[in-house]
């Protein structure tokens, strides 16, 4: 094992660790749906045995049976309801620090930063909802199972310990090669589905400048690369699958050739001679499928736990960031000047400049309106601004501070609003508050309540998969109370009004408007209602600086 898979391991188990109790008491419930599941196996055995050999019927025997088994069902029911809500909570927890981290410290776009977000987290969340959970009931379950087949036939015993200990072997060995398969699945699902909403979004310039069939041949080979990395992951799933499935007959036909021969006085046995004990055998053959049920989840699991150590790696040197010395700067101090001279910006590993020599003098406060195509560094100059991203040619100087001094004032005193909404998985009132605390609701923006009334629960209407309950407009007036709740010098805004509503852009830019007037406003947008409101234009095409002098209509010292 790499030094590298055993420090996800390591973060992984640390995270299982916070929510220890609640896996606690779902292993608990976990064994006593097994020990519900022995007692049924023993009375419809019993129930069984005694019609087929003597003729007779017991019917209080079957009534236990049908209660233990309700039972089984009922309590590993809650068992998984509370394994799925840890799993849930330790997902919410790692978004909640993804997020800002993404948004200060990302080097790549916010497509690729939204898509890490959710595809990376949504692949750790089977790891703690299920893995860790069949992992533990697999072993408790087993081992219960094993005392009672020890008890009635230790031959029994040793078949099924056997198997037990060789699954497991064999699931390693096929799980070395399956974690940088799935690595390198997300790795290629995050970068060429960047690649393919930048296509999307740039389809009316590219069919314009007549390069459509040399974008479609590009975007095919992409595709075909992701589809056969996801079908590599597939075979190693079926291949884990039908390993398991060979093993499970071999150790159930073996153990139904023992007990048959058994049941004939065939083979030497404590009941050798006399034949063997009929209820015995339907009990052993009864457990013996359940005794393999969480082990076969288990190795279903596993295929998770390789998807969960992948993203940890990916994950990981985003949240565990080394701290860098903080340069000299006093962030409380006050906006008093803001320039970009010569930047050009290129991301790292890419030979291709996104930002070509811009030069800026932005106001104190106001609204700055950034325009141009999609794919012209609008985005990349946002994050700049943010000091989300360092830039190595030109400057951008805060206050006369120098380039590194700027992006840690930067990082401590710009709220951005991102085109892709992140919304956390909580409650509505702690989306818009940033806590779970109740009071001082009156401080929210009046526009906040043209969501509260449309949903039933009201500020306690639970959102997951990054707000799936709310729509897109819901999503960025969400947003735009944290920022107007939680106002910093500066506002910086990345398409806040796409594909809205009429009605939500009015009051979106109604928002920004009132921010304007006593903070700097950054806005990326083709909306062109901005035009007349803007302090500041700055107009880019492909990363070229189209207006060398911004255009000034209003600017506030």
């Amino acid at each position: 094992m790499s030094s590298n898979q055993e420090s996800a391991s390591k973060w992984l188990g640390k995270l299982t660790a916070e929510t220890k109790r609640a896996y606690i008491y779902a292993s608990l419930m976990t064994v006593v749906s097994a020990g519900c599941f022995v007692v049924f196996s023993w009375y419809l055995s019993a129930f069984a045995a005694s019609w087929l050999t003597a003729g007779q019927v017991f019917p209080h025997k079957l009534l236990y049976a049908v209660a233990a088994l309700g039972g089984r069902y009922v309590f590993a029911h809650f068992a998984s309801l509370i394994n799925y809500g840890a799993g849930n909570i330790i997902v919410s927890k790692i978004k909640k620090k993804l997020y800002p981290e993404l948004l200060h410290n990302s080097q790549s776009d916010s497509v690729s930063s939204t898509l890490l977000v959710t595809r990376a987290c949504d692949d750790l969340k089977p790891f703690f909802a299920f893995f860790v959970p069949y992992a533990v009931a697999s072993v408790m379950v087993s081992m219960l199972l094993l005392v009672f087949c020890f008890w009635v036939d230790q031959w029994v015993g040793y078949i099924l310990i056997v198997t037990f200990m060789v699954i497991p072997l064999q699931m390693i060995v096929i799980g070395v090669g399956a974690e940088a398969l799935h690595k390198k699945h997300i790795s290629l699902f995050m970068k060429y589905s960047a690649v393919f909403y930048n296509r999307l979004h740039t389809i009316a310039e590219i069919v314009n400048l007549d390069n459509f069939k040399p974008q479609h041949q590009f975007l095919s080979n992409k595709s075909n690369e992701l589809n056969n990395a996801t079908t590599n992951v597939m075979r190693v799933a079926i291949l884990s699958s039908a390993v398991l499935e060979l093993f499970v007959t071999i150790a159930i036909a073996a153990m139904a050739i023992y007990l048959g021969m058994s049941l004939l006085g065939i083979m030497n046995g404590p009941n050798y001679g006399k034949g063997y004990d009929f209820r015995d055998a339907l009990f052993l053959l009864m457990l013996a499928p359940y005794y393999f049920f969480y082990l076969r989840k288990f190795v279903s699991a596993y295929h998770d736990r390789n998807r969960a150590l992948a993203a940890a790696k990916i994950l990981m040197p985003v949240l565990n960031n080394p701290n860098t010395t903080t340069p000299e700067t006093n962030v409380d101090e006050a906006l008093s000047s803001f320039e970009i001279s010569q930047l050009s910006f290129a991301y790292p590993d890419s030979p291709v400049k996104v930002l070509h020599n811009i030069g800026l003098k932005l106001p104190n406060r106001g609204l700055v309106l950034v325009k141009g195509i999609s794919g012209s560094g609008k985005s990349t100059l946002l994050k700049i601004c943010a000091g989300s991203l360092k830039v190595n040619e030109g400057s951008v100087e805060i206050n006369g501070y120098d380039n590194e001094q700027s992006v840690h004032w930067l990082k401590q005193n710009t709220s951005y609003m991102n085109q892709f909404p992140f919304i956390f998985d909580d409650t509505l009132h702690y989306n818009v508050f940033l806590h779970n605390q109740t009071e001082h609701k009156a401080e929210y923006p009046d526009f906040i309540n043209k969501i509260i009334d449309k949903k039933e629960d009201g500020w306690n209407t639970g959102l997951t998969h990054n707000g799936k309950q709310l729509s897109g407009g819901e999503k960025q007036l969400v947003t735009m109370a944290r920022m107007m709740m939680y106002p910093k010098p500066i506002a910086i805004m990345d398409e806040p009004t796409a594909n809205l509503d009429a009605a939500t852009v009015d009051v979106i830019i109604e928002q920004i408007m009132q921010l304007a007037q006593n903070r700097l406003v950054i806005v990326a947008s083709h909306e062109n209602k901005f035009d007349a409101m803007a302090t500041t234009i700055l107009n880019l095409n492909w990363g070229e600086q189209m207006n060398r002098q911004a255009e000034e209509t209003d600017q506030v010292n």
